[in-house]
């Protein structure tokens, strides 16, 4: 029998259902995407619903139990309409228990997207609990808009929230979770306002950079017995290539910050104050970054650059006047230099080689 599914190109069509994750896949989808944006999940227990595990956010070892099934058809007149079943037999102990910034409990469907990643949605537990055998509903044109909004919200028919998502929003998911499936958000969310995805990463951000510099750290003392050299190229690698580059092509509109760059594999997140001399707060601030081609990121990171507040051009004179035309150093335009940068350029110029 056919139902609304989701195509290989994200549309909806009239297929069969696509063929079910084995307990084995889903349990193995909610360990990946746990350890994403360097998130960090273990289990406890894994055999049987709920399953148990630990989840740090960067503040908190959130202690999480998990409901998780396939979404498969309702069955019903509507063809768009898929459910998961929580069945009577189903423990109900973490359904019971409420949810707090350390304990929480999610009911989770995946859907097997003939895309590149597979498809979430999250319901809400206070409206399940005492469930007998029940099933929670969602249409598969909600399920289908987390392809482009990343994470999406509607809403069931006791006005419950039901969240869906990438595979990539769930641990921000997690982190943000309060009771009867709201979201701790930063600013409060309107469907006419910002985009959930962008409100839910901004609200996640203070805890994602305690986790990116948790995991830098974790780097250096693993390297340790590396040369200075080594470690110095295996960190700058790992953080221009991390979040602070996402920080930085936000705001450079995805260009070298010098010309018109603007292939990603290209561009690195460049500090101004180097890693090792900034204190955490300024560690990610991107009043201390600038995106950088490779090329400029070498003259800058090698303080053969550097620029003054007004934002012209400083050239080492350890560079000839030959180098500098072969190296198109004229072609370098004034940049924008806001007060909040200002400490960090002064710190730079002192740097730059003589």
């Amino acid at each position: 029998m056919s139902y609304n599914q989701i195509s290989a190109s994200g549309t909806i069509i009239s297929a069969s259902n696509p063929i079910n994750f084995s307990s084995k896949e889903i349990k193995n989808l909610i360990f990946n995407s746990l350890n994403l944006n360097d998130y960090s999940f273990k289990w406890t227990q894994q055999r049987s619903q709920p399953y148990q595990g630990i989840l740090f956010d960067g503040t908190n070892n959130i202690d999480l139990y998990i409901y998780a099934w396939n979404m498969t058809p309702a069955y019903r007149n509507n063809p768009s309409e898929k459910r998961i079943q929580i069945q009577a037999t189903v423990n109900n102990v973490g359904i019971d228990r409420p949810i707090t910034p350390t304990e929480k409990t999610i009911i989770l469907g995946v859907y097997n997207a003939p895309i590149d990643y597979p498809l979430i949605a999250t319901w809400d537990t206070t409206v399940n609990r005492g469930h007998g055998q029940k099933s929670c509903y969602v249409q598969i044109e909600d399920v289908a808009r987390a392809i482009t909004d990343g994470i999406y919200c509607t809403k069931d028919k006791n006005n419950a929230p039901i969240y869906t998502m990438k595979p990539s929003f769930l641990g921000d998911y997690i982190s943000l979770l309060q009771a009867s499936n709201k979201l701790n958000l930063a600013k409060p969310y309107t469907s006419t306002t910002t985009p959930l995805s962008k409100n839910v990463m901004a609200s996640s951000l203070p805890n994602r950079k305690k986790r990116t510099i948790r995991k830098i750290t974790d780097i250096q003392n693993s390297i340790i017995s590396l040369t200075s050299t080594e470690k110095e190229i295996i960190c700058k690698q790992r953080i221009g290539q991390g979040l602070f580059k996402e920080l930085l092509m936000d705001k450079y509109s995805c260009k070298c910050a010098l010309c018109n760059i603007s292939i990603k594999q290209m561009l690195i997140g460049s500090h101004i104050k180097e890693w090792s001399n900034s204190n955490d707060d300024e560690k990610l601030d991107v009043n201390n970054g600038l995106l950088l081609c490779a090329h400029h990121d070498a003259l800058f990171d090698k303080h053969l650059i550097s620029f003054n507040d007004d934002g012209t051009l400083l050239i080492s004179p350890i560079i000839s006047p030959d180098d500098q035309i072969s190296l198109n150093l004229s072609e370098i335009p004034t940049i924008t230099v806001t007060n909040e940068m200002k400490p960090f350029l002064n710190h730079h110029r002192s740097k730059l080689k003589r």
